[in-house]
């Protein structure tokens, strides 16, 4: 189905002086409602045509078509002759232009509460869109239980490309041979399909948006209704009849597919929708064109489908460019006369000077962008002290406090633990020149740890302190210290326990204590891929006993690969422990004496080769 709107110069009054029928037998109330219910009554199937607002002598319409049966022209002058014919209106104040779904049923939603659409339902069958009223606006009929995708559609629109310095070479050469091999018939089984892959799904869509207007414009696909799904579920394959209502709602469109797992989910988790997806390519791969998108550094479940795409049809891979500075400002300027702020597109150059670097990829300028409107909201009107963009955002704690640096220099001993936290730090510092002087292309390491040790060795003192450190050094951005214990990875919803323990240490540490005691592979896959997709804003610290810990990191090999720093707790000495006794004492308000200080110094002299002596003394 096609979905059009335009506006007719009309109004309730002028229908009510023109008609050639009786109005009141149509709509007692509204001769616009009059109007509607005629014209469905007589138009044949495959048209349904709704007005819904007036607005002095104009009359907002919208209509549909079923492209089978007619082409644009002979679907809206069958309408028009109608009209004329019957109610005299001749003057077309507005073209029809292309509307999503969506659109189609805010215009007769609108109508209805004007009261001049008692068509409604009508109308909703006449234009075959059951499928998604019930889904989206039927409060009868929709049950979130089984939402299993996110559906959204999109006008293609004609845009300028941006400066074609910031695209990848590949891109612009498929562009090239789209304009180049224009079609000139109806799409045939030899349509191609494309696999788009950028830093951002943002970046892949823009460059499926500009994608899908050459293709448009060279014929090969029919119109410019463009449908996209996203965050699909695990169970799509059980509730998946929707997607193929959409696409037989659309045929010889295009439908974008983002292969992003849904928050929560594992790729491993899609194996079966994945084959369902990949069925429906079979089906429809003729009748729609296929652009599926992923991220390149957290691909999602693409991995599970792309593979089997390419057996059945030739899937043509583009990925997002790099370009210089010049390119990007363009680039940018683009997406600001594209946005609310085009009246301040001029200053694109003088906001991306807050950027370093020579060398910026789409998604860098896209997030960016994300960014240009408070910055010029704050220039041109509030005309206020904005922050530089590329500064991190730190939460204020333990202000005017002794800083956790401080507090860890004060710690008793440790001195090899302190060393290694300072290397750790430096090598922070180092990380972050790299990346300021290589661009934000540059995938910085992680910062995950391993703190080995006795029990009273103080790694959960050092790992509280390490998150306050982190915090004060620019390391992470709130210092939140977030503890579990590794059995609590275990239990049956182990996924929604560890993503929302690292969802609690955003910003901060995520500290699991006695990790041997994770057994779950699962649990143990789930962890390594959210180490890996927020690495920039969670440092994991693992604790136990040494030899346990070892035999922990072979439970699933993407542990070693994604854990830089091990961190040696040794036992404390027996004069080191006296120190700790002293200081205990005295922070309780008692006072001990000296023969009292050289008794414990002989008991801890005594007891320091006995086993788990961190649980007695402690």
């Amino acid at each position: 189905m096609r979905y059009y709107g335009f506006v007719l110069k009309a109004n309730d009054e002028i229908i009510r002086q023109n008609a050639k029928i009786r109005l009141k037998e149509y709509d007692y109330d509204s001769n616009i409602g009059a109007m509607n219910r005629y014209l469905y009554m007589n138009l044949t199937n495959g048209l349904a045509f709704c007005a819904y607002r007036e607005d002095d002598d104009s009359l907002y319409c919208d209509f549909s078509f079923d492209e089978k049966d007619y082409s644009l022209t002979s679907a809206y002058n069958t309408i028009l002759e109608l009209l004329d014919e019957v109610f005299l209106i001749k003057t077309i104040k507005e073209e029809p232009m292309e509307i999503t779904i969506e659109q189609f049923i805010e215009g007769i939603e609108e109508g209805r509460r004007h009261g001049c659409c008692g068509t409604f339902h009508n109308i909703i069958h006449a234009a075959n869109i059951w499928f998604y009223y019930d889904r989206f606006h039927n409060h009868d009929y929709r049950d979130d239980r089984f939402v299993s995708m996110n559906y959204d559609e999109m006008i293609i629109k004609d845009r300028k490309m941006a400066d074609q310095g910031i695209y990848h070479s590949s891109f612009l050469k498929e562009l090239d041979m789209i304009s180049d091999h224009k079609l000139e018939r109806e799409l045939s089984g030899s349509v191609v399909h494309y696999l788009l892959s950028a830093r951002s799904i943002d970046a892949a869509k823009d460059l499926a948006e500009t994608l899908s207007q050459q293709l448009y414009t060279a014929g090969r696909i029919e119109t410019r209704r463009a449908g996209i799904i996203s965050r699909i579920k695990p169970n799509l394959y059980i509730y998946g009849r929707f997607l193929e209502n959409i696409i037989e709602n659309n045929p010889g469109g295009v439908l974008f597919v983002d292969l992003s797992e849904n928050l929560g989910n594992s790729p491993s988790e899609y194996t079966m929708t994945a084959k369902y997806l990949t069925d429906v390519f079979k089906k429809y791969r003729n009748k729609c064109l296929f652009v599926f998108l992923y991220n390149m550094d957290k691909p999602g479940f693409s991995y599970y489908i792309l593979p089997e795409i390419n057996k059945y049809a030739l899937a043509v891979p583009l990925k997002e460019g790099t370009g210089n500075r010049e390119s990007a400002v363009n680039y940018l300027n683009m997406l600001i006369s594209e946005s609310d702020y085009s009246a301040y597109s001029d200053q694109a150059a003088e906001f991306f000077e807050q950027y370093q670097g020579d060398s910026f990829t789409q998604t860098d300028v896209l997030e960016a962008f994300e960014t240009f409107g408070p910055w010029c909201l704050n220039k041109n009107v509030f005309k206020a002290y904005f922050r530089d963009p590329s500064e991190s955002f730190h939460l204020d704690r333990d202000e005017n406090t002794e800083s956790a640096y401080e507090k860890l220099n004060k710690l008793i001993g440790l001195d090899e633990v302190k060393r290694q936290i300072n290397k750790i730090i430096v090598a922070d510092m180092v990380e972050k020149r790299r990346k300021k002087c290589r661009g934000s292309s540059y995938n910085s390491t992680s910062m995950h740890m391993v703190f080995y040790g006795n029990p009273g060795t103080a790694k959960t003192t050092v790992a509280r302190l390490f998150a306050g450190i982190a915090k004060e050094k620019g390391i992470l951005k709130s210092g939140v210290f977030v503890e579990m214990c590794g059995s609590d990875c275990n239990s049956m919803v182990y996924r929604s326990v560890i993503t929302e323990a690292f969802t609690a240490a955003k910003g901060g540490v995520l500290f699991i204590d006695e990790a041997y005691a994770i057994v779950s592979e699962g649990a143990a896959t789930v962890l390594i891929q959210e180490m890996e997709n927020r690495r920039d804003e969670v440092i994991v610290i693992f604790a136990g006993y040494t030899d346990k810990m070892k035999e922990f990191l072979t439970l699933n090999e993407g542990l070693k690969s994604r854990i830089p720093y091990y961190v040696d707790f040794p036992d404390y000495t027996p004069a080191e422990m006296t120190e700790i006794f002293k200081l205990m004492v005295d922070e309780k308000g008692f006072s001990a004496t000296d023969s009292a200080i050289k008794e414990a110094a002989f008991i801890f002299e005594r007891k320091r080769t006995v086993e788990n002596l961190g649980y007695q003394v402690w």
